[in-house]
């Protein structure tokens, strides 16, 4: 009787432990001639849109209440730092106040979003708003193109190294390769630009480094990890769960670059 006590322990306890490993099993993609594992197709952003970081709202009826006051908490797309704030030095917590208000009251057209006036979001901006886009892959690259202002990036695999500290791109300079599943992404060479709405940004002098883990054919978690000495007191880390859509397409976004229309967008108050 002991005896067939231990033996079905050690059945559960093996069974258990292949059921572990096969949990832990990362999803194995199909590859491409060149060894990347194939995730082509149209993915988008879940709770898409770029109104805040640490309290990301669709827009419409939820901005008119934070306008209001009434602020609506959703769970910070900040990961670390801890509390999922993004550590400000002081004078650029006042600068992004100060920013967000002007965005609720615009005087001036600077006052009015990038994304407004049609001019690309940069990174890792682009990879929380709201329209899709298609990933491409070729020999030694992957190819992002988005619909939104016709914007795209092409990172190249091959260890090339980026262009001299003085180049600045509205996309940055990205350099990748692949750990497994996941697209490890360095950009360097960005420009100074806004992280959202409300004002959160970063200067010409940010560091860039992305993670986005195909977790299966159907999910990608993407992770960016900021480093702005200029701005902030550490690094920070933000992560958004994107979703294949098998039935979506990238469509022509007609937009005015640089468009400026004080009568329309402007506080006259």
């Amino acid at each position: 009787m002991k005896s067939n006590l231990i033996v079905a322990l050690g059945i559960c306890v093996l069974s258990t432990a292949a059921l572990v490993g096969q949990e832990s099993r990362p999803w194995p993609p199909q590859k491409l001639s060149d060894g990347q594992p194939d995730v082509q197709g149209i993915w988008a952003a879940t709770m898409a849109g770029s109104t805040s970081l640490t309290n990301p709202i669709s827009g419409g009826e939820d901005f008119d209440q934070r306008v209001s006051g009434k602020e609506i908490k959703r769970p910070s797309r900040i990961i670390d730092p801890p509390d999922g704030q993004l550590p400000y030095q002081p004078w650029a917590a006042a600068r992004q106040k100060q920013e967000e208000k002007d965005y609720e009251h615009p005087t001036r057209p600077e006052h009015i979003d990038t994304q407004h006036r049609c001019l690309l979001s940069g990174i890792p901006r682009l990879y929380t708003i709201v329209p899709a886009y298609k990933i491409v892959q070729t020999p030694g690259q992957v190819i992002f193109i988005w619909d939104e202002y016709h914007a795209y990036r092409v990172i190249p695999l091959d260890n090339r190294p980026h262009p001299a500290s003085n180049v600045k791109l509205w996309m940055g300079d990205g350099r990748g390769h692949w750990e497994g599943n996941t697209l490890v992404v360095d950009t360097t060479n960005v420009r100074g630009a806004r992280l959202t709405y409300i004002g959160d940004f970063y200067t010409d002098n940010a560091h860039v480094t992305e993670r986005m883990t195909f977790n299966d054919a159907n999910t990608m978690t993407y992770e960016a990890t900021v480093t702005d000495p200029t701005v902030f007191t550490r690094p920070w880390t933000m992560r958004i769960v994107h979703k294949r859509r098998p039935d979506d397409e990238v469509w022509e976004n007609s937009c005015w670059e640089g468009n400026v229309n004080p009568d329309v967008w402007l506080d006259k108050k």
